[in-house]
């Protein structure tokens, strides 16, 4: 039986947009490591990391047992405007893929915010959609 499983482009539900940003990322045991992000979008980010933060977030192995399970807590500063407002997300890891010897890309969904800073989010990519508004209008 074939079953029909949209690839990685078909699932997403919102547009993502290439920005580095530091995120801390806090574990069940209240460890926090620090990331990079690649993109973000209004449903969750992508992380770039090292072995040592896999191996932070699943000591078995990251890519040798189950991540379904796996819930961070991620706090970063989004930039909005000439100021900086707190991202307070808990995501669950949905997709782990190594790029290198030393290098993951992992992939986060947001479940829910704290400290209404969903409104945060939501201002931030706002930014975006109004330079690419602006771009387009130019084209």
């Amino acid at each position: 039986m074939i079953l029909d499983i949209p690839g990685v482009s078909e699932r997403r539900q919102s547009p993502r947009y290439e920005i580095e940003l530091s995120v801390d990322l806090v574990l069940d045991n209240g460890s926090i490591v620090t990331v990079s992000t690649r993109n973000i979008s209004s449903s969750g980010l992508q992380i770039i990391c090292d072995t040592w933060v896999t191996d932070e977030i699943e000591p078995r192995g990251i890519q040798s047992h189950s991540i379904s399970h796996i819930r961070l807590k991620a706090v970063t500063d989004l930039p909005i405007g000439d100021e900086h407002e707190k991202l307070y997300a808990n995501c669950r890891l949905m997709s782990v893929q190594r790029m290198s010897q030393d290098e993951y890309m992992l992939n986060l969904a947001f479940i829910d915010f704290d400290n209404g800073s969903e409104q945060n989010l939501d201002k931030f990519l706002d930014q975006f959609q109004q330079k690419k508004t602006v771009i387009n209008t130019y084209a």
